[in-house]
């Protein structure tokens, strides 16, 4: 992915965020749209409640936010950090945010990383599957 794309890209994913999030906050969303997999498996997918986590950080019940989806504190950390790192790296030339995409991405493909990230995800997943039943 070249520099241009990867920046567009997430600049466009926070801002749907962002827009998701206020959506939900206010109650303003035109559909309940949920998540697709989830409608049809009737089974959470690991990131079932990052929603509903998002918005209690931002009322400060982080308790709740945890038993939502840990992943929250996550996505909460990348719609208020990517944005402004993405406007930095813009306004001063410079391209630390895709040196970081490409570390991490490197990373990601040794095993001794991959591996645990993976069964983080299927212990999150298991979580929601057990909150949900």
């Amino acid at each position: 992915m070249t520099k241009r794309n990867l920046y567009i890209f997430v600049f466009v994913a926070s801002l749907v965020g962002y827009v998701w999030v206020i959506l939900n906050i206010f109650h303003i969303a035109p559909i309940y749209i949920g998540c697709l997999f989830h409608k049809i498996t009737h089974i959470p997918c690991p990131s079932c409640g990052s929603t509903h986590s998002v918005i209690a950080l931002l009322n400060g019940d982080f308790a709740g936010a945890f038993y939502a989806n840990p992943f929250g504190f996550v996505v909460c950390a990348a719609l208020a950090l990517l944005p402004l790192w993405l406007l930095f790296d813009c306004i001063c030339r410079k391209d630390s945010f895709f040196r970081f995409y490409k570390n991490m991405e490197a990373r990601l493909k040794k095993r001794y990383i991959a591996i645990p990230a993976l069964v983080l995800v299927i212990i999150n997943w298991i979580w929601n599957i057990y909150k949900y039943l």
